[in-house]
């Protein structure tokens, strides 16, 4: 016969056994997810997550490559800056790039934070990524309204 589950016997059993599978303390973590949303990937690399990490740093240097390309020809900017269509269209992949890089903070977070977090750690944690999901989508919030405001004034 099987013994009964026993929350409280098992959480402390848990809380005994030493965690093997954790990348990094709590802080650690956080600090981490913050240096990955400066620079998309670094996080997933410090959680061994080779695949996404690599993915995520190449997007990030194709986009700044993109950026920097376009400071340097800038009767392209200046034609694409010139067309409502494409306005649109950089404000649709301003909102979708927000939504990306929202994803990319949370998942570096999940990926690194320990298995074992108080609820005081969890509420930080949240917040946290909160505050740098916030930070990292504002400016793309503010292009996407100038965008949208410069389409209405070509148009």
């Amino acid at each position: 016969m099987t013994e009964p589950y026993r929350p409280a016997e098992a959480r402390r059993a848990a809380a005994a056994a030493p965690v093997e599978d954790d990348i990094t303390s709590f802080p650690g973590a956080l600090g981490w997810t913050i240096a990955g949303t400066i620079v998309p990937g670094l996080g997933f690399l410090k959680a061994k997550r080779w695949g996404e990490g690599i993915t995520t740093l190449i997007f990030f240097l194709v986009i700044v490559g993109g950026v920097g390309y376009l400071a340097y020809q800038r009767t392209f900017a200046a034609k694409l800056l010139t067309s409502p269509i494409t306005l649109l269209g950089i404000a649709i992949l301003c909102g979708m790039l927000g939504i990306l890089i929202i994803g990319i903070i949370l998942s570096t977070y999940l990926a690194l934070r320990p298995q074992l977090v108080t609820p005081g750690q969890r509420i930080v944690g949240g917040v946290v990524v909160l505050v740098m999901s916030f930070v990292a989508c504002l400016p793309l919030a503010v292009g996407a309204g100038y965008s949208l405001s410069q389409a209405g004034i070509v148009h």
